[in-house]
């Protein structure tokens, strides 16, 4: 990335999945509105907090991976659509913040690195 160009948030911009406008579908307008803030949100915290808290995420993020993984060892008849709407939800969700949080660490870790803090 070029030093003049804008740093931007993941979490700001439509993922590059071409399923994310179909799975958005499956979440709640409230989830849907904390996952658009969170970038401000982030800004606000210090590092050791941002730092933790991106690790929650990505554990959580671990988890939904393998929970997508679980559904799809479970037998046919208990795939249900209800079941796999759940899993990618969650999926995607987890995924949205983990990334807001690696967008705020890498920001800052630019920031660092010209003097800004």
């Amino acid at each position: 990335m070029n030093d003049n160009q804008p740093v931007f948030h993941p979490a700001i911009h439509p993922s590059s999945g071409k399923n994310d406008a179909t799975i958005r579908e499956l979440c709640s307008e409230q989830a849907l509105k904390l996952i658009e803030i969170l970038p401000a949100i982030t800004r606000h915290d210090d590092w050791n907090k941002l730092r933790q808290d991106a690790l929650e995420a990505a554990g959580k993020y671990d988890r939904a991976i393998a929970a997508i993984d679980a559904f799809y060892e479970l037998p046919d008849e208990e795939q249900t659509a209800e079941l796999m709407a759940m899993v990618i939800r969650a999926e995607y969700l987890a995924r949205k913040t983990f990334d807001a949080y690696r967008g705020e660490i890498e920001i800052r870790k630019r920031e660092l690195a010209k003097g800004i803090h």
